[in-house]
């Protein structure tokens, strides 16, 4: 399964769950004329985010293969050093009992 497909079913279903969710676009702009790369919001910030009942949610989508980037694993600690919830998902499974 692509990391896509993941994503969209775990959008999907906290969608049906009603809680509040988005996917974070995080691509950047390539500017061709100098060939520099312009990065889009937090470096190694999650896939989605969500938050219910007052608690913010990052959950990094891989594949069964995928790992963290060590950017990735910064972000991870920040957002659980400010008291949210970091989720590393390779299946809508990995979501647990978190959103029942």
């Amino acid at each position: 399964m692509k990391e896509q497909d993941i994503q969209r079913s775990i959008l999907d279903f906290l969608k049906w769950k009603k809680i509040f969710c988005w996917k974070n676009n995080t691509a950047g702009i390539y500017k061709k004329a100098t060939g520099h790369y312009i990065p889009s919001g937090a470096v190694g910030s999650a896939d989605i985010f969500a938050i219910s009942k007052g608690t913010f949610y990052a959950i990094e989508v891989k594949t069964t293969t995928g790992k963290q980037s060590e950017k990735q694993k910064e972000f991870q600690e920040n957002v659980e050093k400010a008291g949210g919830i970091y989720i590393l998902a390779k299946s809508i499974e990995d979501l647990g009992m978190v959103f029942e």
